[in-house]
């Protein structure tokens, strides 16, 4: 095994982006044998060996199998895959002891960092009020009112954009696309079953594409797993170019027999349909989620070549990760072929794909409070993927090709939040080249459900707890972006990648930074204008006037406070107190623009709509929706997205390892039994 040196690039001389566009061939870089990652190659054998895979047994693996095919599969699949990777082997990089020194304070301060942005900066503000500072804290007040002012105009706007991109990809025949696309190429447009001859990854077929589902459970009720199993059928070409991998946790009651009816019942309809047994008790595997799909993964790729011919680094599938109680749109596989097959070679193996996640399933069930949070969250979503200067991460259910899954060594098992934790880890092991684009074909999934109003909103709350967690996933990405410069060799590239990177914290932080503060923030910029500033400032309008502002200036300089900071002050509450009218109207206009979404995917919502007149018509639910949210949006602000936060970024500290609480729902208990 070769050795390196303490920050030498673990690829020889090849670097994402070496002397090379992002577009230019990847294939030609050197692959050398890979050591073993204590973080990222957290990968479980099966039941009797678990333990995690060195990437060494991975490289060789991929030759052993490439020559058991008989020569089917091209060379590149062995030891010069797809997609080139850095590994952030800590072991490696952190061998000096200045580098583990800078590590562990770079590791500490970015525990502590939400936490001091959520409390040191509020309680900064109130000391600085007390300490009669007030300009100052009426400043900074007024900058985040601004920015969230700019936040929700976006909001208003994308969120439109997004709904028309909605109703116009729900009526595309993908299909037809293609073919039209296929015009003039040297292959024309044809139908043909899936082959195991493969010639060049570079000219994809339609027909060539095996979509592969990675579905995780826990005690979801059978009713459930078959209504995903059957929106899955949907797609034209399930029986030939999609498998599905039922991913189960092996200590959940009953779930020997559960399996057994559910591959019966399907086994038949799809390619292939797999079952994986997520063992207890497995080093290193926090119970939740990623660590199930991290063992489901592992067992899928040896099944893949053990018994169908197909390697972890075969450039024609597609791993498709989802939600077991989601449904997918009907047309979303043939618009996610349609994609991946047009994308260029050069970038098909570095890109994921994000359906608009729509929490509507249960909508005519959800209590106020939780149909307030479903809403804006749904609507937050579809407008982050409309925007086109935003930075798109995975969420909840994606899409990935298989070459990239097997190239950062699949799925880490210790880390809550796996779905944002899987696109940092894919963004940082391939120097941010990896990128997110969205179908605009609406994922539905339920709101955490029990069998009582208040229940339900309890459950909700876990959730909201659970999903504020995922702010541990900054102290992730500036980790692995410390051992990124330290294998990235030279100052230019090292800027490169933290430039890459940037854009990801950049999203993260203000996922959870802007729910976290803007209910508090909003609410202190009004006590300081209207209370504890009210002598400080006047209408601007009334200015030129001698009573009313020229009495106040009087009064003003007599305790002290000169006349021009009078006039600074009452141009900050000038804008202050029209931003904030400006973004109370976005955000009513952008909940009725939630109404119109509703409509565009009633067909699949639970329930009977007749039976709700303030949903069955837009109107109706528009006035609705504007009652709702002018009630409760700030409370179900609070209780949804400020307090999980507050709490979550005091526990990261503290710890790094959570009990994962799954989503409430009817016939499914919360915790998660180890």
């Amino acid at each position: 095994m070769p050795t390196f040196s303490t920050g030498q690039l673990a690829l020889g001389e090849w670097w994402p982006g070496d002397g090379q566009d992002d577009d230019d061939d990847r294939n030609s870089a050197r692959t050398l044998p890979r050591p073993s990652s204590p973080r990222q190659s957290q990968l479980s054998e099966p039941p009797e060996h678990p333990n995690r895979v060195d990437r060494r047994k991975l490289t060789s693996m991929s030759s052993s199998s490439s020559s058991a095919l008989g020569g089917a599969l091209p060379s590149q699949f062995g030891m010069d895959p797809l997609v080139q990777v850095l590994l952030l082997d800590s072991e490696v990089l952190l061998q000096s002891f200045p580098r583990l020194i800078g590590y562990n304070i770079v590791h500490g301060t970015a525990r502590m960092l939400p936490a001091l942005v959520i409390y040191g900066g509020t309680l900064g503000l109130l000391m600085c009020a007390v300490c009669r500072y007030r300009w100052g804290v009426l400043l900074s007040l007024t900058l985040y009112t601004v920015y969230m002012f700019i936040q929700s105009a976006a909001l208003l706007v994308f969120s439109f954009a997004g709904i028309i991109k909605v109703w116009n990809a729900s009526n595309t025949r993908w299909y037809t696309e293609y073919c039209r696309f296929r015009e003039g190429a040297e292959r024309p447009c044809e139908a043909r079953p899936l082959s195991l001859e493969w010639k060049d990854s570079s000219d994809l077929d339609w027909h060539d594409v095996l979509h592969i589902v990675m579905l995780p459970s826990y005690k979801t009720p059978v009713q459930v797993l078959e209504e995903t199993l059957q929106a899955l059928e949907k797609f034209d070409l399930a029986t030939t170019c999609m498998g599905v991998t039922l991913a189960f946790e092996q200590h959940e009651e009953g779930i020997v027999e559960k399996a057994r009816l559910l591959k019966a019942k399907f086994e038949g309809r799809f390619r292939f349909v797999l079952v994986s047994f997520h063992p207890p008790n497995l080093p290193n595997h926090m119970p939740g989620k990623s660590s199930n799909e991290c063992f489901a993964f592992q067992t899928l790729c040896s099944e893949l070549e053990r018994n169908h011919g197909i390697h972890r680094h075969d450039p024609r599938v597609v791993i498709t990760v989802m939600d077991d109680d989601s449904e997918f749109h009907e047309n979303y596989f043939e618009a996610l072929t349609y994609h991946f097959v047009t994308t260029p070679s050069t970038r098909r193996y570095i890109t994921t794909w994000q359906p608009p996640i729509c929490h509507f399933k249960n909508y005519l069930r959800q209590p106020l409070l939780v149909r307030v949070s479903s809403l804006f969250a749904t609507l937050s979503e579809l407008a982050a993927l409309s925007n086109p200067m935003d930075c798109h991460v995975n969420y909840s259910s994606y899409s990935l090709s298989l070459a990239l899954a097997s190239a950062v060594g699949g799925w880490d098992p210790d880390y809550l939040a796996e779905d944002w934790h899987m696109y940092a880890k894919c963004s940082l092991m391939t120097a941010g080249r990896v990128r997110c684009e969205p179908i605009f074909l609406p994922l539905l999934n339920y709101t955490p459900e029990e069998d009582t109003y208040l229940g339900t909103c309890h459950s909700r709350w876990e959730q909201a707890k659970r999903h504020a967690l995922g702010v541990s996933e900054l102290v992730y990405v500036i980790q692995g972006l410390y051992l990124g410069l330290l294998e990235t060799r030279g100052s230019l590239r090292r800027l490169i990648y933290f430039w890459r990177i940037c854009p990801i914290l950049g999203k993260f932080a203000q996922v959870h930074f802007m729910n976290g503060m803007s209910a508090v923030l909003n609410v202190l910029a009004q006590f300081v204008i209207h209370f504890y500033m009210w002598r400080s400032w006047c209408y601007v309008s009334e200015m030129s006037q001698d009573r009313g502002c020229g009495l106040l200036m009087q009064s003003a300089t007599q305790e002290g406070i000169a006349q021009e900071q009078i006039v600074l002050n009452s141009w900050m509450v000038h804008w202050q107190l029209r931003l904030s009218v400006s973004m109370a109207f976005c955000t009513l206009i952008s909940g009725g623009f939630g109404a119109i979404y509703f409509h565009l995917v009633r067909d699949r919502v639970e329930g009977d709509l007749a039976a709700h007149p303030f949903y069955r018509y837009v109107i109706l639910h528009w006035i609705n929706v504007e009652v709702s949210v002018t009630a409760v949006g700030w409370l179900s602000s609070v209780i949804y997205g400020a307090a999980p936060l507050w709490i979550a970024v005091s526990r990261i500290i503290c710890e790094a390892k959570f009990t994962h609480v799954v989503a409430g729902m009817v016939g499914r208990s919360l915790k998660f039994e180890e």
